[in-house]
């Protein structure tokens, strides 16, 4: 039983990574699009939210 729960779970794995190694977030342009826009920088409030949700959730998982 263990092991046929075992080799679901391992060939579910190696499903799951050889699709999202196949996955791209946003299609190529070609070479001739002119894009003058400005990078847009990560701002430093990003980290308290990460912070704030590990808080919360590490809170959450050890209060139950």
């Amino acid at each position: 039983m263990k092991n046929s729960i075992f080799k679901k779970y391992t060939l579910s794995t190696l499903f799951v990574i050889c699709i999202s190694t196949s996955a791209s977030a946003q299609i190529t342009f070609a070479n001739d699009v002119n894009d003058q826009a400005p990078v847009a920088p990560i701002d430093g409030f990003v980290t308290v939210g990460i912070v704030a949700g590990a808080f919360l959730g590490l809170r959450k998982k050890f209060k139950d």
